[in-house]
């Protein structure tokens, strides 16, 4: 991972006002991290494969997306090893149901958080994923810690 400053941060969300929410957080915070969007898993699946791009250190992944789901880009994130490291924040849009998070715990996201209805709760959610450790939270990720809440 790399140093709190220069964190690469992507988003893949296949709504526009999300990312833009999510951009205006950043900012907002004052957060110096180079932040980077996608439309869709397809498009986030071909940008990490493009080997002339950097590999981010967080992907924050919504699960309700066109194409390719959440799910299934989560997927074949975690069967490449290049990207097997890179901690993958799964967003859901309502609810944290237990088939959704069981699934993604199942397939390897490193946390799972409820879409913030929030700006000030988006902002709070970002600082808290920023600031984990995740070479140590991934050592011990149990079910019973994988939902974040705010």
């Amino acid at each position: 991972m790399k140093t709190k400053e220069n964190i690469r941060i992507l988003l893949t969300d296949d709504d526009e006002d999300e990312r833009d929410f999510f951009g205006q957080a950043i900012k907002d915070l004052d957060l110096k991290h180079p932040v980077e969007f996608c439309k869709n898993g397809v498009e986030l699946l071909d940008r990490l494969y493009d080997k002339s791009i950097a590999i981010p250190d967080i992907i924050f992944l919504d699960l309700n997306m066109p194409l390719l789901s959440g799910s299934e880009t989560l997927q074949k994130i975690r069967e490449d090893d290049r990207f097997k490291n890179i901690p993958v924040i799964a967003i859901y849009s309502t609810s944290a149901t237990m088939t959704g998070v069981n699934d993604t715990f199942g397939l390897g996201a490193n946390v799972y958080i409820v879409k913030p209805i929030s700006f000030m709760d988006l902002k709070k959610i970002i600082l808290k994923v920023i600031e984990t450790d995740w070479k140590e939270k991934s050592a011990d990720t149990k079910i019973e810690s994988f939902v974040i809440t705010i």
